[in-house]
C-alpha cells in the first residue's frame, strides 16, 4: 500500500480505513420518509449541515420520537463518530460530540466509526485530523463521483490509506486539535451574542428608543 503522507517516522504504521473502521451510510428514502418529519422532533444531519468541520445549530431536516426509536439503532449517532458530506464536490467533514450525540445521520452523509478492538492503534479525534490533510482531501475529491449530484462512495473511504503514529503522538495531536475547537466554539458564542445585540440595538437607536452619549 502506497501511503498517502510520507516519509513518516520508523514507528508509524500505515493501514487502510476499511481495516480499522465501520462505514456506513445513512437512511434511504424508504427508511425515512416525509411521515417520519417533525419540526420539534430530533435533528437528522444531512450534507447542507455541515460546515467547516461543525454542525449547524439549525439543521433543517427533523424527525418524531417514533421514527427515532425505529431508526436510532441503525443510523443514531455516538461521541466519536466521523461524519462525512456525501453529496457534494467538496470534502466535509465533522467529529461528532455530546451536543450532537443521539441525532439522527441523514441519507447524504457516510459514518465513520473506530471498531472497539481498532481503538488501540486509533483514536477517533486522530482520524479527524487526519482527514484534515491537504493530501488526504486531494486523494478523497479525486474519488468523488462526478455527475448531477457529485457524490464521494463508500468503497472509496474504505481503501483510503491512513498514516498511524503510536497512541501518545496521537493524544498530543488530539490535545492540540481540542484546545482550537474549544477556542472556535468560545468565538463563536461571542460573535453570536454580539450579532444579536447588533440586531437589537441599531434598530432602537434608529426608533429614537434608545442613545449613547459619549
Amino acid at each position: 500500500m502506497e501511503p498517502l503522507i510520507s516519509p513518516t517516522p520508523d514507528n508509524w504504521t500505515h493501514r487502510r480505513l476499511g481495516d480499522l473502521c465501520l462505514i456506513h451510510g445513512g437512511p434511504s428514502g424508504s427508511d425515512l420518509n416525509a411521515g417520519d418529519r417533525d419540526a420539534e422532533g430530533i435533528a437528522v444531519i444531512n450534507t447542507v449541515d455541515i460546515s467547516d468541520g461543525r454542525v449547524s445549530d439549525t439543521p433543517k431536516t427533523r424527525i418524531s420520537p417514533e421514527a427515532l426509536r425505529r431508526l436510532s439503532r441503525r443510523y443514531g449517532l455516538a461521541v466519536g463518530d466521523v461524519l462525512l458530506a456525501r453529496l457534494s464536490g467538496r470534502i466535509n467533514h465533522v467529529i461528532i460530540g455530546e451536543r450532537e450525540a443521539g441525532m439522527l445521520m441523514g441519507g447524504s452523509t457516510i459514518r465513520i466509526q473506530v471498531t472497539e478492538l481498532a481503538r488501540g492503534v486509533l483514536l477517533p479525534i486522530y482520524l479527524h485530523c487526519y482527514l484534515m490533510h491537504p493530501t488526504v482531501l486531494e486523494f478523497l475529491g479525486q474519488q468523488v463521483k462526478q455527475g448531477v449530484q457529485p457524490s464521494l462512495t463508500q468503497s472509496s473511504l474504505r481503501n483510503l490509506p491512513i498514516a498511524l503514529p503510536p497512541l501518545d503522538i496521537q493524544r498530543e495531536i488530539a490535545e492540540v486539535a481540542q484546545a482550537f475547537r474549544n477556542k472556535i466554539e468560545a468565538h463563536g458564542r461571542v460573535a453570536g451574542l454580539t450579532r444579536q445585540l447588533y440586531k437589537q440595538v441599531v434598530p432602537q437607536m434608529v426608533a429614537n428608543e434608545m442613545t449613547f452619549r459619549v
